[in-house]
């Protein structure tokens, strides 16, 4: 047999869990050939001794359907060894969209998911049409596999138009719902999606389309996954802070019962808020599962926290006054955030806050525009605030201004004893789900794709094996979402593969670059120690440099 590409001496974790072992991997027309010792030829020969080679990762709960439209290797995630996608999460998805509505689920994307809309309007090609049109589009034009849920905001505003953001739906809207995601079903969609957290605030001030369902419009559409005895679902359901209300328990189960399916929810957490949430939510999946349902919600490795600048920031926005004023046009929010009787209510109105409640005195400015202002990088507001004499509160609000509300700031959470445990209890629990990186949304506020490296460098082997933990990032996943032949090494399989020295294994340094369209700002994170990555067989990196190539494929179920 001819090979493309023989990886020698590799140690392989192949995805199951099983003990690592000393092997070589054949590969020839994108797939796993040869396993074990190869003395076939190959055209190319790579000396992997001394490394670990594991499937590609494989990152559940991102946002790049916009992004692959310009960037096809979907970084940063793809820096941390992943080389499959999943897109589409919460509800918000471009397709199904008649053309007159892509604007309108544009900017509401750019407003829920911390996308630029400038970069959107640059970058982003989509003019409207069902969701295999949408996948259709990215054929050939991919660094790494990337499929996606068909979102419950898109379907219903298909259906209901203005309507979506405004009410229920009337019976025969909830049947035209079911037939637009049987359609995504049988075009390869990966299951339905929905969200309905209050912090979801569309760029119109209102709740998003998916926050005015009924629990019945919600069983009804996950009930269509049934008729194909495959995908999954994924919802956030409202009260995930405080562990579920039971209306939200009984909504869950019952769309869990009525697919069939798995069902993945969000991701569990010690919050000052909810201190026990995240028990409550970890007792519940495991109450559903001796029923034989699987609801699967997720962990993080990674470091809890968040940045943010007024002029983009999302999470606000449950609090009714800061979603007012936060909502405006940019010159009339300056005008506004200056007024004395603004920013009183403003400071009440954080004593109701849930899911984010900055504290200003611990804050510090991450990144600044003007460079005169470089001298407040790195301080806290506590501390800008004694030094002009000025309340924390007002501080910050005066540092933002300064630089027309583009100030970042930064919050996170050390990794105390009580988070510590709870994140180690999580990893553990086989329910729990790797994920929630969010990977490709609020790109100035939260950065969690580094969840990968952070599981095999600091959270492995010493709380679990490495093989336990590449399991969770490769064969777990992808036998859970019926990705079929990824995730594993074996042969017969599509070769996604990730080479990388354990010694040097971590994560890198957080930077704010502009190379999003129209010169768009992000935040990445760096990772060191992946030697190469392929993507069905082909080079996506090596030595941290992009190949070039474009070997993805679109995932379709089906």
């Amino acid at each position: 047999m001819s090979l493309d590409l023989l990886i020698r001496g590799a140690q392989v974790l192949d995805g199951s869990g099983a003990p690592r072992r000393q092997a070589d991997v054949g590969i020839a027309g994108g797939r796993i050939a040869a396993l074990g010792r190869v003395a076939d030829s190959a055209r190319r020969t790579l000396d992997a001794g001394g490394l670990l080679l594991a499937p590609g990762f494989i990152d559940v709960h991102t946002h790049y359907d916009a992004q692959l439209h310009w960037e096809p290797t979907a970084s940063p995630s793809s820096w941390h060894g992943v080389t499959s996608v999943l897109c589409g999460n919460c509800g918000f998805t471009l397709a199904p969209a008649r053309p007159e509505d892509c604007e309108w689920l544009t900017r509401m994307l750019s407003r829920v998911e911390g996308m630029a809309p400038e970069a959107l309007r640059a970058g982003l090609s989509w003019r409207g049409g069902s969701f295999g049109d949408f996948w259709r589009g990215l054929e050939g034009r991919l660094g790494v596999n990337a499929g996606g849920y068909v979102g419950h905001s898109a379907v219903r505003r298909h259906v209901m138009g203005a309507a979506a953001s405004e009410r229920a739906a009337s019976e025969d809207e909830v049947r035209a719902m079911q037939a637009l995601v049987r359609d995504a079903m049988r075009e390869g969609a990966l299951g339905f999606s929905s969200s309905q957290l209050e912090l979801h605030v569309a760029h119109d001030g209102r709740g998003v389309p998916s926050n005015h369902a009924a629990p019945e419009e919600l069983i009804a559409l996950a009930s269509v996954l049934r008729e194909f005895g495959r995908g999954s679902l994924e919802f956030i359901p409202a009260s995930f802070l405080e562990g579920y209300s039971e209306r939200d328990r009984e909504t869950m189960l019952a769309m869990a019962r009525a697919s069939g399916r798995p069902l993945e929810l969000n991701l569990l957490t010690p919050l000052p808020a909810a201190p026990e949430g995240w028990r409550r939510s970890l007792d519940f999946a495991r109450e559903a599962h001796a029923k034989g349902l699987e609801i699967h919600p997720m962990f993080a490795a990674n470091q809890l926290g968040a940045y943010f600048a007024l002029d983009s920031t999302f999470l606000l926005d449950e609090l009714p006054e800061w979603r007012a004023v936060l909502t405006l046009p940019l010159r009339e929010r300056i005008a506004r955030l200056r007024e004395p009787q603004v920013r009183a209510a403003l400071r009440a109105d954080l004593a109701k806050a849930r899911s984010f409640a900055p504290h200003w005195a611990v804050c510090r400015v991450a990144v600044v525009r003007d460079p005169e202002h470089a001298d407040w990088i790195g301080r806290t507001v506590a501390a800008l605030a004694s030094e002009r004499g000025q309340d924390p509160f007002d501080c910050f609000l005066d540092l933002s201004l300064a630089e027309d509300l583009e100030t970042t700031f930064s919050q996170h959470r050390p990794l105390d004893a009580e988070l510590r445990a709870a994140t180690a209890e999580l990893i553990r629990d086989p329910l729990v789900s790797a994920g929630a990186s969010d990977g490709g949304a609020h790109l100035l506020s939260l950065i969690g794709v580094d969840f990968t490296t952070r599981l095999l460098s600091e959270w492995a082997p010493e709380l679990l094996p490495l093989e336990s933990a590449v399991a969770k990032l490769t064969g777990i996943p992808a036998a859970r979402h019926g990705l079929v032949d990824r995730g594993v090494i074996r042969p017969g399989a599509w070769a996604d593969l990730v080479l990388f020295d354990p010694a040097r294994l971590r994560v890198g340094a957080t930077q704010l670059v502009r190379d999003l369209p129209a010169g768009s700002s992000r935040l990445v994170i760096d990772a060191e120690g992946y030697v190469a990555t392929f993507v069905n067989g082909e080079p996506l990196y090596e030595a941290g440099r992009h190949s070039g190539a474009l070997p993805g494929r679109v995932l379709r179920l089906g």
